[in-house]
């Protein structure tokens, strides 16, 4: 952190949970979506919706007092722009993130009981996860990599490579700015049925659906598709406890050809393991969501590589906000 902490600042940023909340409530409620035909009062998306009418007006003056809408007299309508961002129908909308966000306030709430051991984990993670969940983590995905895809795909050569592995693919993103860039590429998205069903549906309305199979499973469970010369685990091994990566590393191994190239998007930290920043607070995000996922260091991560048989391997990019690349030769 750059700024010079003090009781201000400290508490500002203590502070800071109070707006975030107005948002994501609103996005639970997709209120950002009931302006789309036009400025609505209060009362006409109570009548509609069923709301409670004090707090919907001052949930609304709130949004409107942060810029999300605009107030003229009793009515409140979204600019453009806010739209494009915030309506569930919108191609360029990050509710899907704001969506995930909302699950991931709920984890977060357990940090305390979870640091002083008094949390059920079991509990937790008997849950099973919902669909819409399931969706709003596969949309954020998408949302958060389309940019950052097309950047770290300039920085991975893979003129030689004819067909890619993506692990644990979720919305594929980062294989498709791998397969824009490199024309002779084809790939395999592997991921679990449920996600697999997602990405084909939006997979399908991609220019590229001719280069893409796709495979259902589990890797901590199920042999990987073999036949590949390059795979890639983006945004996977922040999920698990150093010993089921070296486990997925070796399966990867396995499914590979001889020569073959793994590429690792991740968090990657210093051995001080308080930079870069993000990657810091990312393991807590980590420590209240999984059972055993963290952040690693490259000394960790090329020894988990190494005991999986892989070598000359590299830290290809480096970055602050999980765009490290880490890559590795069979």
């Amino acid at each position: 952190m750059e700024q010079t902490l003090n009781a201000r600042n400290i508490d500002a940023l203590c502070a800071s949970f109070q707006e975030a909340r107005i948002i994501l409530s609103a996005a639970e409620l997709d209120v950002f979506s009931k302006f789309r035909s036009g400025p609505r009062s209060v009362k006409e998306l109570c009548e509609l919706y069923g709301w409670n009418t004090r707090a919907l007006q001052i949930l609304l003056d709130a949004l409107a007092a942060m810029g999300f809408l605009s107030k003229q007299g009793e009515s409140y309508s979204i600019e453009d722009h806010m739209s494009k961002l915030l309506d569930s129908d919108s191609e360029e909308s990050i509710l899907p993130m704001l969506l995930h966000r909302v699950h991931m306030w709920n984890s977060w709430s357990n940090l305390t009981p979870i640091v002083t051991g008094n949390y059920d984990f079991e509990s937790f993670f008997k849950a099973p996860r919902s669909r819409d969940d399931m969706e709003a983590f596969i949309g954020a995905m998408e949302v958060i990599g389309q940019q950052k895809a097309r950047e770290i795909a300039k920085d991975i050569n893979l003129q030689d490579r004819r067909k890619l592995l993506d692990i644990g693919a979720g919305s594929g993103v980062y294989s498709r700015a791998l397969l824009e860039l490199n024309p002779a590429l084809t790939a395999t998205l592997f991921d679990l049925p449920v996600v697999i069903e997602m990405t084909r549906d939006k997979m399908s309305k991609s220019n590229m659906a001719h280069r893409i199979r796709y495979a259902e499973g589990d890797y901590n469970t199920d042999t990987l598709p073999s036949g590949h010369d390059v795979a890639l685990l983006s945004a996977i091994i922040h999920i698990n406890g150093r010993d089921k990566n070296r486990s997925l590393f070796a399966k990867a191994f396995e499914a590979l050809q001889p020569n073959s190239l793994l590429i690792i998007r991740d968090h990657v930290m210093e051995d001080s393991r308080i930079s870069p920043e993000d990657g810091a607070i990312f393991a807590v995000n980590m420590l209240v969501a999984t059972r055993e996922g963290n952040t690693y260091t490259f000394t960790e991560v090329s020894e988990d590589l190494m005991a999986a048989g892989f070598h000359d391997i590299r830290l290809v990019r480096e970055g602050s906000s999980m765009d490290q690349l880490i890559t590795a030769i069979k």
